[in-house]
């Protein structure tokens, strides 16, 4: 059985590219390294950023603990995060990793943790899935209810 080779395209170096110019955030990588300590069983999700970064108050991080640096599967879901926030106008404030790159963070003007959450769980399975992406229905739902005029 063959192995599928990941990839990343143009675009998602593009986008990696601009996250990573502007320096690692404070915030996501002292957020990452928590999630990677704290919250290493769960594998990508968002959260409210703790109380303890006021800079970061009514804003949310999108973590992924899935080795970052060494899996370009993980490096691909930023990108498409990212991509997936641009459609939709969600500012995008900062990138870091946790200590060994294993873990990656996005602070991200939003408070909305179960429409990032779907996000990106969405497009991690559009990555490894494909077309079977059991996320897609329910993503497009929460879109649709919460009046985005975009499918995913």
């Amino acid at each position: 059985m063959k192995t599928k080779q990941y990839r990343l395209t143009k675009a998602e170096k593009t986008l990696l590219d601009r996250i990573q110019e502007r320096g690692n955030d404070v915030v996501c990588n002292l957020m990452a390294t928590k999630m990677y300590q704290e919250q290493m069983s769960v594998h990508r999700g968002a959260m409210w950023i703790d109380d303890e970064f006021p800079e970061a108050e009514g804003q949310c991080l999108i973590f992924g603990n899935d080795s970052f640096t060494s899996d370009v599967r993980s490096r691909k879901e930023v990108a498409q995060v990212i991509a997936r926030l641009d459609s939709l106008a969600i500012r995008v404030f900062g990138f870091g990793l946790g200590p060994d790159g294993y873990t990656w963070a996005l602070r991200v003007d939003s408070d909305d943790e179960d429409l990032l959450d779907l996000i990106v769980w969405d497009v991690w399975f559009d990555i490894t899935c494909g077309k079977a992406n059991p996320m897609k229905d329910e993503l497009n739902e929460y879109l649709g209810e919460m009046g985005y005029d975009v499918a995913a």
